[in-house]
């Protein structure tokens, strides 16, 4: 029996129908999965972990954070004696170069008998020599690596794994769970909570309010644009909410409709369009499932693998003005916007599906 430790600090919403998938599927292959999870009570830059376990086997342990010079150091209180006494065969852990418990694992793993494999986002919040020297020594570390998208590989590969130890999975959503509703009646619901979105060409954004999400470049975009057709409605909340709305005040154009998760499905239904200029990813995979025309900047470098320019959408790289373009040219064309929605669709149920993207990680577990 393969007996698998997956630790993840913050369960949130969209971590749930993989971890129940993978424990369903594990268990099916005769194996054990084990979620080990931060005992929190609040919310994290906007967002709020899920409280009740998702899983069959799920423990907890305490997370203590402090900010060092600009960079979190974490330590996972209670995980490593509970990995002693679970023996598991493979760990999974997010591959944070600022949690000492991790250290630790990679320091244990031979000792205890277990393969490490990174959960691995690619994405690095504060580059610099130092994080490059920590990272050189600490990815090597690791067994495999379970990279999110392409270019989480090649971080992977640029701080020292070796090709094949990387697979690259396409974190998604579960896109059976999105069935597209009627955009009409989806659009009616929204005019009547918001009259100001009413036969307008939407804009949407759903995520936290962060700085790093960059939505000034959509505002900035909408002034250089100057067309009454398109709005943009931000959903969500966060530190930086306060600044967004003092800069939109009294602008009929931008909408803020604060955090929704229980009916954000017929958000998505009655846009046009998905913009995420900064920081993110799954949002990416959730409006192509709905199938939206996305236009996307690096986000968390998934962009490069879900958005093909001119098909489904568009990558944004010169800021604001390239983005103005685009949705000049979109809200003039409806067809456009019909087919590059549609191929949306088309590519999150087939190359980037949820199943593929299950069945790639429990290979990959229980090799």
């Amino acid at each position: 029996m393969t007996r698998i430790a997956f630790v993840l600090d913050y369960v949130m919403h969209y971590h749930r129908d993989l971890l129940r998938a993978l424990d369903a599927d594990i268990a099916k292959r005769g194996g054990q999965f084990t979620l080990f999870t931060a005992d929190h009570r609040r919310a994290i830059n906007g967002r709020t972990p899920l409280d009740a376990p998702v899983v069959a086997d799920q423990r907890t342990y305490r997370l203590y954070e402090r900010q060092v010079f600009g960079f979190w150091v974490r330590y996972q209180a209670g995980l490593i004696p509970a990995i002693r006494r679970l023996r598991p065969d493979v760990v999974v852990s997010t591959c944070h170069s600022g949690t000492v418990s991790e250290w630790r694992l990679a320091a244990l793993k031979r000792r205890l008998g277990f393969r490490l494999i990174a959960w691995q986002c690619g994405f690095e919040y504060h580059p610099g020599w130092i994080k490059d020297t920590m990272l050189s020594r600490f990815v090597p570390r690791f067994d495999h690596h379970l990279a999110y998208h392409t270019n989480a590989k090649q971080y992977a590969l640029r701080y020292g794994a070796r090709e094949g130890q990387v697979t690259v999975m396409h974190n998604t959503i579960d896109e059976r769970r999105v069935a597209p509703g009627d955009k009409d009646a989806a659009r009616a619901q929204l005019a009547a909570r918001f009259p100001a979105l009413r036969g307008k060409v939407i804009v949407l954004y759903v995520g936290a309010l962060l700085d790093e999400k960059r939505l000034e470049c959509v505002i900035d975009a909408l002034d250089r644009l100057r067309d009454p057709r398109v709005a943009f409605l931000v959903v969500g909340d966060g530190p930086h909410r306060s600044a967004l709305a003092a800069r939109c005040a009294g602008r009929p154009d931008v909408v803020f409709a604060g955090r929704i998760v229980n009916g954000v499905g017929a958000i998505f239904d009655a846009a046009d369009l998905f913009v995420l200029p900064g920081t993110g990813g799954l949002a990416l995979n959730e409006a192509m499932a709905h199938g939206l025309p996305l236009l996307s900047g690096y986000a968390d470098g998934s962009a490069d693998d879900l958005v093909e320019d001119g098909f489904n959408g568009f990558r944004l790289r010169d800021g604001s003005a390239e983005l103005a373009g685009h949705l000049r040219a979109l809200a003039d064309d409806p067809l456009q916007r019909a087919r590059m929605g549609a191929h949306s669709r088309e590519l999150i149920t087939t190359r980037f599906s949820f199943q593929h993207f299950v069945e790639t990680v429990t290979q990959c577990l229980a090799h």
